[in-house]
């Protein structure tokens, strides 16, 4: 069948139009199915499917950005009929990922999965349903992705079947391209009218620790002056408490002419274009748009989103493409991190050997922090900062560890890293000898394990024998709070 037929796509609706529990029995022993991630993933398969666990034998499941304890989980808790594996796991599976270890993960650079589900899928390990949440279908015969682009055509493209999980109240968010599928590329069609799409009530109450770490990253400032945000820099933040904080003090600094490219598209994203700090009208790319992969947070922000000509929705390989994001004025990324080690490296993912299990735990994944960091590393202006964000301890623990525990893994390599912070100050490591960064490591440390990391530093080698550490604030310190 060709668009160009003009056909009746509402025939070809009814044609193709088959219940839930059709769609969730098209799943025979030995698949691989798809069902999305994030508020797209097709939440009513998964219900159906659960419940003929019974009937099947080795069907692989994947999944990201996990919203939902999943009920084929639930109903198969230690992987015997459905092996599940998700590139990026979010609180509501952490639980089955501590119990059965980091194999469910798939280790990947975000804006590498379009080309993975393309290449990696069509050679090594072919998909056989593809469940993608849309919105209704339009007069024109398409489909759109809604609140999560990311790699959904991807996955159609390679897909043996393709099902579409039709949502009324899923927003149709305009994008730049493979924001949407014609009906011609469809195999099924389903109507959810049981799960309504996921949203995320805005206004995470901050902690102290947050507030914090966003009036030192607002109040860092280079050697010669250039603060980390600037009039018309572009933002790309996330959500949780200290994102949100950083949102406010925005809101309050003053800021004028803000953009907006950013992975993930959130309420606090919305206030500052709702106060006029966010224009969009420096970028060099989507000038006068926000831009964005995939969309979490309130009622009001779909809404804001739904055909709003001001934002546009782009595949995952342009948003989060390093040479794409480099190319954007006066760049500034935030992206929170789990634990450092003094040489510098970072990881936001797997923690190291836990106990009494023994085994490494997978809480989330690489996502696009390194795709950000290495954007702003590349900046085209020169202006990029990319800030890595921590707390300094957990429970009375450092999260500065003299080295990272066997199995951490390293998100961002040392030699990619650009800024730190803490609720005890900002540095710049970029440029900086092994010794120059244990030493502004440790002055990002709590007041209360400094010297413990001076002594381990010295163990390691880090230090060189019988040094102390300057009284002062270094050069490579931006910010550091009395």
């Amino acid at each position: 069948m060709k668009r160009c037929d003009r056909m009746n796509y509402r025939e070809e609706y009814e044609k193709k139009l088959i219940s839930p529990e059709e769609a969730a029995g098209l799943v025979e022993s030995g698949m691989h199915i798809e069902l999305g991630g994030a508020a797209n993933t097709a939440l009513i398969i998964d219900k159906y499917l659960a419940k003929r666990k019974d009937e099947l034998e080795n069907v692989k499941v994947g999944t990201f950005i996990d919203l939902a304890h999943y009920e084929f989980l639930k109903a198969d808790p230690n992987g015997e009929v459905f092996e599940w594996s998700s590139g990026f796991l979010y609180r509501p599976v952490r639980k089955t990922s501590k119990e059965l270890g980091p194999c469910v993960f798939r280790p990947n650079l975000y804006h590498d999965v379009p080309k993975i589900v393309r290449e990696f899928s069509k050679d090594y390990d072919p998909i056989d349903i593809a469940y993608l949440v849309t919105t209704p279908m339009d007069k024109h015969g398409y489909f759109n992705f809604g609140l999560t682009c990311s790699h959904m055509k991807a996955l159609a493209e390679v897909a043996e079947k393709v099902v579409v999980v039709v949502k009324e109240n899923m927003p149709w968010v305009n994008g730049g391209y493979d924001e949407c599928i014609h009906i011609s590329e469809v195999d099924y069609i389903v109507e959810d009218n049981e799960m309504p799409v996921p949203f995320i009530p805005f206004s995470i109450p901050p902690t102290k620790e947050d507030e914090m770490i966003a009036e030192n990253i607002l109040n860092a400032e280079t050697k010669d002056g250039r603060k980390l945000i600037q009039d018309g820099s572009t933002l790309q933040v996330g959500i949780g408490g200290l994102p949100d904080t950083v949102v406010k003090m925005l809101k309050e600094g003053g800021y004028k002419n803000l953009g907006v490219h950013t992975e993930m598209m959130g309420d606090g994203t919305l206030e500052l274009i709702e106060e006029g700090v966010v224009t969009n009208d420096q970028k060099r790319l989507d000038r006068g748009k926000s831009v964005f992969t995939f969309a979490l947070g309130s009622l009001k922000l779909y809404e804001y989103l739904d055909r709003n000509p001001e934002v546009a929705t782009y595949p995952v390989d342009y948003t989060n493409d390093p040479f794409i994001i480099a190319q954007q004025p006066k760049m500034f990324s935030l992206n929170q991190a789990a634990e450092a080690d003094l040489m510098g490296q970072i990881n936001s993912e797997q923690m190291g050997l836990i106990s009494p299990t023994g085994k490494l735990y997978q809480v989330s994944g690489t996502g696009g922090q390194l795709d950000f960091v290495m954007g702003c590393l590349f900046s085209r202006d020169r202006q990029g900062f990319s800030i890595l964000a921590m707390y300094s301890t957990h429970n009375g623990t450092s999260r500065i560890k003299p080295i990272l525990p066997p199995g951490a893994a390293v998100t961002v390599p040392r030699s990619m890293v650009q800024v730190v912070a803490t609720e005890w100050g900002v540095a710049y490591l970029k440029g900086l000898t092994v010794k120059e960064r244990a030493i502004a490591m440790i002055h990002l440390a709590h007041p209360d394990h400094r010297e413990w990391l001076e002594k381990e530093a010295e163990k390691l080698g880090l230090l060189p024998p019988n040094y102390t550490i300057p009284a002062g604030k270094p050069d490579y310190l931006l910010y550091k709070r009395d």
